[in-house]
C-alpha cells in the first residue's frame, strides 16, 4: 500500500512533497518526464540551458519569495526586465509606456487611439465578461486592436469576444492606459499592478535548478520521485480512491499500486477520463468542454554574439503563426557555454490537430527559422543546431461556459475524501509558478491539519501575483 501518492513532478507536486516531507510524511511522486520541474524544468542541450517559455522567480507571496531564497541560498541573479512588443517593423514597450507607444505610432494614429479611449471610457461600450470588452474598456477599441487582438487570438485561436474576461483580470489585473500613463509621469512603485514589475530574480541556470534543489530536499525527508511514467488509469469505489495503474515506460510494464491518497496536478479532463469506474454523463461532458491550447518551442543555437537586449519579445505581427521570442543569455549569462552564441526559444501556440503540432522537428526548426527572417532577424546562416519541445494542454482556454463546467467537475470530485488535484492543470487555471507552489504546499498543508486552504481560490486575489 503506498501511504500518499502525488501525480505529477512540476511545481505543485514537487511543493506538495516538500511541504508532507517536512512533516515526516514520505509520498511517491509519479511523472511522465524524466526531471523535475514539469514546464518549469530547464533542459541542458550541448551545454546551452533553455527555459520552457521563460519563467521569472517574482510573487507577492512572502511565503513563496522565503521558499526561493531558502532553498537557492540566496543565490539567484537580480534581472532588469526588458520585453517588447514587435509590431509593424517597430519595437513597443511591454507593459505599454505611454510615451513609447505614442511616439512609435505617430501623432496621427495617437491621436485616434486617445480619442478611441477616451470615447470607450466615456460610454463603456465593451461586454466586461469578455476579454474583448474588458481590454476595450481600458484602453480605447484602436489599441485593442493593435495590441491584445492579434497576439491574444494567436494563443488561443479563439475570438476575443468568446474568451471569458477572467483571463485578463488575472493576467492584467489593474494595468490600464491611464495607470500607464501614471507610471510615466509619477515615479511611484507602490500598488502598481504586478505586470508593470521592472525586475525579478531568476536563477543562474535556470528555473530547473530551483526544483532540482527543492526536489533533493523532498527526498532527504523520505520522498520518492519515479520518471518516466505514465497514469492509465484510477481505481475508486465512488467515495475513494483504491488503486492507481501506472504505466513504466521504460520496461513497458504495468503496476497497480494501491493509495490511501492521492494528490493530483494532472490536467482535469484527463484525470476525470482516467476514473474506473468512469463518472457520470454529464460530469464526462463537462471535461470534455475543457479545452487546452498545446505550448510547442523551437530551441535555436545561433553563431551570433548579440541580437536583441530583450528577455523576450512578443510577436504581434500578423504575417506569421511565431507568438514569442524568448533570449535565454539575456535571461542569465549563464545560461549559454559560450558568450558568442545566442540561444533563443522561438514559441509557438497549437492544437492538437494543428500542423505545427504534427510537423516533424527538422521542418519545424526550418519553419521557425524563415518566420525569423519574415520579421527582420537573420538567422538561417547562422544556425548550429536546434532542438523542438512540444507540451500538450499548457493553456487552459477560458471560455464563457467554462467556470460552469469546471463547476460540475469541482462538485463530483468533492465527494472522493481523499483526492485533491492542484496545480495549472489540475485546477485548469491559467496560474504562474507561485501560483503553482502555493497549491501544492495547501494541498499539503490541508491534508497534515496544518489549516483550511480553499485551493481553488489561490490566484483569484485582486493584487496579481506573477512569476
Amino acid at each position: 500500500m503506498i501511504r500518499i501518492m502525488i501525480i505529477g513532478a512540476g511545481p505543485a507536486g514537487i511543493a506538495c512533497a516538500h511541504t508532507l516531507a517536512g512533516a515526516g510524511e514520505p509520498s511517491l511522486v509519479i511523472e511522465k518526464q524524466d526531471s523535475p520541474g514539469g514546464l518549469c524544468r530547464t533542459i541542458n542541450f550541448g551545454g546551452y540551458f533553455f527555459d520552457i517559455g521563460g519563467h521569472r522567480f517574482l510573487s507577492k507571496s512572502d511565503e513563496i519569495n522565503s521558499l526561493w531564497q531558502r532553498v537557492m541560498n540566496g543565490q539567484m541573479l537580480l534581472v532588469k526586465r526588458l520585453s517588447r512588443i514587435y509590431y509593424k517593423k517597430l519595437f513597443f514597450n511591454y507593459p505599454l509606456s505611454f510615451f513609447n507607444t505614442f511616439g512609435n505610432l505617430g501623432p496621427s494614429e495617437s491621436f485616434l487611439c486617445i480619442a478611441s479611449y477616451l470615447k470607450c471610457k466615456l460610454f463603456k461600450p465593451g461586454n466586461d465578461s469578455t476579454f474583448e470588452g474588458y481590454i476595450i474598456n481600458r484602453f480605447g477599441k484602436r489599441l485593442y486592436d493593435i495590441f491584445f487582438k492579434t497576439y491574444t487570438e494567436k494563443v488561443w485561436a479563439t475570438p476575443c469576444k468568446d474568451i471569458s474576461a477572467n483571463w485578463a483580470r488575472q493576467r492584467l489585473c489593474g494595468l490600464s492606459l491611464r495607470v500607464a500613463l501614471e507610471k510615466a509621469l509619477v515615479k511611484k512603485k507602490r500598488n502598481l499592478p504586478k505586470t508593470l514589475s521592472g525586475e525579478f530574480l531568476y536563477p543562474k541556470r535556470g528555473p530547473g535548478e530551483f526544483y532540482s534543489r527543492l526536489e533533493k530536499l523532498a527526498l532527504s525527508g523520505g520522498a520518492r520521485f519515479e520518471y518516466d511514467k505514465f497514469i492509465r488509469g484510477i481505481e475508486h469505489d465512488g467515495e475513494r480512491v483504491r488503486s492507481v495503474e501506472v504505466l513504466n515506460c521504460r520496461e513497458n510494464r504495468k503496476d497497480q499500486m494501491p493509495v490511501d491518497y492521492l494528490f493530483s496536478s494532472m490536467a482535469l479532463p484527463v484525470l476525470i477520463e482516467s476514473l474506473r469506474p468512469l463518472p457520470p454523463g454529464n460530469v464526462i461532458a463537462a471535461a470534455r468542454k475543457l479545452r487546452f491550447r498545446n505550448f510547442l518551442v523551437v530551441n535555436l543555437i545561433l553563431n551570433r554574439q548579440d541580437l536583441f537586449p530583450d528577455q523576450w519579445l512578443y510577436i504581434h505581427s500578423p504575417q506569421v503563426r511565431l507568438g514569442r521570442i524568448q533570449n535565454y543569455k539575456n535571461w542569465s549569462p549563464d545560461m549559454v557555454s559560450d558568450s558568442k552564441k545566442t540561444t533563443l526559444g522561438l514559441e509557438y501556440f497549437c492544437g492538437q490537430d494543428d500542423f505545427l503540432w504534427k510537423m516533424n522537428d527538422i521542418d519545424l526548426i526550418h519553419y521557425a527559422v524563415r518566420e525569423l527572417q519574415a520579421i527582420g532577424i537573420e538567422a538561417q546562416k547562422y544556425l548550429i543546431n536546434g532542438f523542438v519541445v512540444r507540451c500538450p494542454m499548457v493553456y487552459p482556454i477560458y471560455s464563457l461556459d467554462y467556470q460552469k463546467n469546471l463547476g460540475v467537475i469541482k462538485a463530483y470530485l468533492s465527494r472522493f475524501s481523499n483526492l485533491k488535484t492542484m496545480g495549472r492543470a489540475g485546477l485548469f487555471r491559467y496560474d504562474n509558478s507561485d501560483h503553482a507552489l502555493l497549491t501544492g504546499i495547501y494541498a499539503a498543508r490541508n491534508f497534515l491539519g496544518q489549516g483550511l486552504h480553499d485551493i481553488w481560490a489561490v490566484n483569484t486575489d485582486p493584487v496579481y501575483l506573477e512569476a
